[in-house]
């Protein structure tokens, strides 16, 4: 298996994909209007006290109030009384576990933690500990014992109240790894600590780059190559390499070749894909899958697959294909909170084992939380996702009464970055005098507005003129782009 991730930059967005043997299983989207507050610490102020839901809202300096639940601060007791631990006014440390979504402001915890490669520090932790995947004896023996050594020889801060935690990765560490990752947890929170004093609502840390968390986060899954289109980032991203570790022997290479990286590799047409209802299965048999802001549900249909006949053998086989698709969508589409797969109904107990264990292996490696239930006695099988970031048709789209029935349409800014993208394409040696652009008035007047400097910059490459046509045929989630010579 061939595991490559692909960076698209522009100056308006970044955009990371991992493909699997020319498959795409992640699609990382950032357009820096509203980059992710996960893991970022702030000293923030209360606001209000919700006896009733046991909860609170807290001023963390966002648009949108953040909300903590009783659940989520530290050492509280089942017996406990959020209005006995938190009052109006008061000033807390707090970390951002979910992103706001739609009207929701972020979810937040009172259970601090920073990580490095290797270490994890948790501030309201009593005791150390090492990742339950590192499995072997011998080696959770040698790792507990450089740690004691290395704690025994350490001063640490008054400030540092809890504890470090050995994440998987650590597998194989050396002393002189461990110490520096200690180190630069210390300096960390010291600097937390210091900016304490400031007024709240303010940030005290802030979680590193996005696509460098990302990148990280995906080292250890085998990546073979990663190829970026700028060359400005490609040397960002091999600073960052040669300071991690694992990540020194990662191929890093610059596309070069004509075209867009991301038409080159496909990946464009299985963004859009993601975005449809319906998904095909190899066997003739498709997907339909539905998103709501309470749950969402994936369909399994047979389609035109029918087999030597329509029995049980045939469902089964379907359901085989679909559980593997199913985790691969949900993973693509980045779906969380409740979603319900509707399997084709199966009374072979032995067919609903093998389905499962498929659909669960499908899951790996998932890098968000998840659990998966058995057969329910309807055919159903529930899978809970942790919900941390917007989901792909969160960013992509916008709600939408008229669009058969698919409830939500491209957003207006996802259409005119996909006009500058198709402006990119074209070459500096083009013969054309011009190009006419044929869209709804709302789009043109964003491009003229806001991107102005980009449509200027494809003039002077080009030496092609940009003109405009309000074109009220054309719906509003579609363009045209007309050459003139």
């Amino acid at each position: 298996m061939t595991r490559e991730i692909l960076i698209n930059h522009t100056i308006f967005e970044t955009r990371l994909a991992l493909v699997e043997d020319g498959l795409l299983q992640q699609i990382h989207i950032d357009r820096g209007e509203e980059p992710s507050l996960v893991g970022n610490i702030y000293k923030a102020k209360v606001l209000r006290i919700m006896p009733g839901m046991q909860s609170a809202f807290v001023d963390i300096g966002s648009k949108r109030n953040g909300f903590i639940p009783i659940d989520n601060i530290s050492r509280a007791k089942v017996s406990d009384k959020i209005s006995d631990l938190l009052r109006e006014g008061q000033e807390i440390l707090v970390q951002v576990v979910k992103d706001p979504v739609n009207k929701k402001g972020a979810l937040l915890t009172t259970d601090l933690s920073i990580a490095t490669d290797y270490l994890v520090y948790r501030h309201g932790r009593a005791k150390p500990g090492i990742s339950a995947k590192i499995k072997h004896k011998q080696e959770r023996s040698r790792l507990n014992d450089l740690m004691d050594s290395i704690m025994s020889g350490l001063e640490l801060p008054k400030g540092l109240k809890g504890n470090f935690i050995l994440r998987s990765a650590a597998e194989g560490v050396t002393a002189n790894e461990l110490t520096a990752g200690i180190s630069c947890l210390i300096d960390i929170w010291q600097s937390i600590e210091s900016l304490r004093v400031q007024k709240s609502p303010v940030a005290v840390y802030q979680e590193t780059q996005t696509f460098q968390r990302l990148i990280s986060s995906m080292v250890d899954l085998g990546i073979n190559k990663i190829t970026v289109d700028c060359a400005e980032f490609l040397k960002q991203l091999n600073q960052w390499c040669n300071q991690d570790s694992r990540a020194t022997k990662m191929q890093t290479e610059l596309f070069t070749a004509e075209g867009n990286l991301f038409d080159t590799y496909q990946v464009e047409k299985q963004i859009d894909a993601a975005l449809n209802k319906q998904i095909a299965l190899d066997c003739g048999g498709h997907l339909v899958i539905e998103q709501t802001e309470a749950l969402s549900v994936i369909d399994v249909n047979t389609g035109s697959f029918i087999g030597d006949s329509i029995d049980e053998n045939t469902f089964y086989k379907v359901n085989l294909e679909a559980a593997i698709e199913s985790a691969r969508q949900i993973k693509l589409r980045n779906l969380s909170g409740i979603i319900i797969i509707d399997f084709i109904d199966m009374q072979n107990l032995d067919h609903r084992r093998k389905v499962l264990k498929q659909l669960k292996g499908a899951f790996l490696p998932d890098p968000i939380n998840n659990k998966i239930s058995d057969f329910t006695e309807f055919g159903l099988v529930q899978v809970a996702r942790k919900r941390t970031s917007r989901s792909l048709s969160q960013i992509l789209c916008t709600p939408c009464n008229h669009c058969e029935a698919s409830g939500a349409i491209k957003s207006k800014e996802t259409l005119c970055l996909e006009i500058l993208r198709e402006l990119i394409k074209v070459k500096s040696s083009c013969s054309w005098k011009s190009i006419e652009i044929y869209a709804s008035n709302s789009i043109i007047e964003i491009l003229k507005d806001k991107y102005s400097t980009q449509l200027n910059d494809f003039k002077s490459r080009t030496n092609c003129d940009v003109k405009f046509s309000i074109d009220r045929t054309i719906k509003s989630n579609q363009f045209n782009i007309i050459p003139a010579k």
